[in-house]
């Protein structure tokens, strides 16, 4: 409430009206600019929350990686999606590519190595942008295991040798080094032998010096690989149990069981019978404890395998049948129509020709099931792709129209500042005018 008191002295009324019209104006001005802060300081701080969220969500993505890398694609293929999904409704880049990463990861594994490889490149421009090295180390390296996986080795090799010049600028001293088992993985498949001994030599004694124990059991399982290529068995041998010794140190039963299974297949081509049962029996008890279906498929197969090379066809047959059995539990169609050809192969030795048709009638039914559902799972994969590289495109066009937008807004906001401007003026001299009547 105004309050006037009468005054005789013209001058300082008109000082006093002045005054009280200048504070009027002030402090509605005021009201107006900050009532505008508050509110963009409320909007920018549910944005930096929603956006921890996502960067949060990203960043355990990023932890989450190397586990289902090794133990579940399927998981690697939701989270991937889930976190590009997230990045997308966000704006925000790093989980967009942090999705891309564990995507491309998945499809190099699953048969769409070139869409991979996209993925991975993409993601790659983003964290080397960005100088994140260690990241930047990890999915060149990727990018080298999809053109592997996809037959080119040569490509694959000059990937894994930047991989490993960008792993000399990172923090993480391993990253120096992590390419050097896949390129001589690489070497291997091109058939040069002596040069991928010479890296994984190299590869084991930088991973002893850091007690990288499941490295170095890798490293040996290969060195047993390039030594029964050159059939010198008693190093292969040498190779593969020191492959599972350091296994038991670094506590991978995955790989002790990989070690035990090759040096079954070693005793066995030097026609150690009993060694080499003992070998596949340990690594079935093994991967038992994994919980790994494929691999537990696979140790069945093998033991199949033995008897059946070793001519004890019933136990053959028996093994197979809980190969075939545990396969169709655990819906693995490739792994039950392996065991069923078996089947039907032991019979023909044992010139049971009518089994034999009849296991024949039900891997032709299981051949038929295996590429249907692959075909399935493909049209599905290749329709979630299509929903993302559409995501990307709506995003780039959202993009541009946001900065529109956000022009024309902030374009808008000043207009009607200057609008409130003129409307205080007003409501300023209407009021002055008002208030000179009451003085008068």
């Amino acid at each position: 409430m105004i309050v006037v008191y009468p005054c005789n002295d013209v001058n300082l009324q008109n000082t006093l009206r002045k005054i009280v019209l200048m504070k009027i104006v002030f402090f509605l001005l005021f009201l107006v600019f900050f009532q505008s802060i508050i509110a963009q300081e409320i909007n920018k701080s549910s944005r930096q929350l929603s956006e921890k969220e996502i960067q949060d969500a990203a960043t355990q993505s990023l932890e989450n990686w190397n586990y289902y890398l090794r133990n579940d694609l399927d998981s690697l293929k939701s989270d991937a999606v889930q976190i590009m999904m997230m990045g997308y409704d966000g704006k925000n880049d790093f989980a967009i590519n942090t999705g891309k990463r564990s995507l491309g990861s998945y499809l190099i594994r699953t048969g769409q190595q070139l869409k991979g490889i996209y993925y991975l490149k993409a993601a790659n421009i983003y964290f080397e942008k960005r100088e994140n090295f260690v990241l930047q180390t990890e999915i060149l390296n990727e990018i080298g295991n999809g053109y592997l996986n996809n037959g080119k080795p040569i490509e694959a090799e000059k990937y894994y040798l930047k991989s490993l010049k960008c792993g000399k600028n990172s923090p993480d001293t391993t990253s120096a080094f992590l390419a050097e088992v896949n390129l001589a993985q690489a070497y291997i498949n091109s058939g040069n032998d002596d040069k991928a001994a010479a890296i994984l030599q190299h590869y084991k004694a930088e991973s002893l010096k850091r007690a990288k124990f499941e490295a170095v059991s890798s490293a040996y399982a290969l060195l047993g690989t390039i030594a029964e290529n050159k059939k010198n068995v008693p190093l292969a041998k040498e190779y593969y149990r020191k492959s599972a010794d350091f296994g038991f140190k670094s506590k991978a039963t995955s790989l002790i069981a990989q070690a035990y299974n090759n040096m079954a297949i070693v005793f066995f081509q030097e026609k150690d019978l009993k060694m080499s049962l003992q070998y596949f029996q340990k690594a079935l008890d093994l991967r038992l404890q994994t919980k790994n279906s494929k691999s537990i498929s696979e140790s069945y197969y093998n033991l199949g395998y033995y008897y059946n090379q070793s001519k004890v066809f019933d136990k053959a047959i028996e093994y197979f049948l809980i190969c075939k059995d545990y396969s169709k539990n655990k819906k693995l169609v490739r792994e039950e129509l392996d065991a069923v050809f078996a089947i039907s192969e032991v019979y023909k030795t044992q010139n049971k020709w009518e089994l034999a048709y009849q296991e024949m009638a039900k891997v032709v039914d299981l051949q038929k099931k295996y590429f249907s559902e692959l075909a399935i799972e493909q049209s599905s994969d290749n329709e979630l792709l299509q929903s993302l590289d559409q995501m990307e495109v709506d995003d780039k066009n959202v993009s541009h129209e946001a900065k529109l937008i956000a022009a024309i807004e902030n374009e808008k906001y000043h207009t009607n500042i200057l609008y409130a401007v003129f409307a205080f003026a007003l409501i300023a001299l209407t009021f002055l005018v008002f208030y000179r009547k009451r003085i008068s």
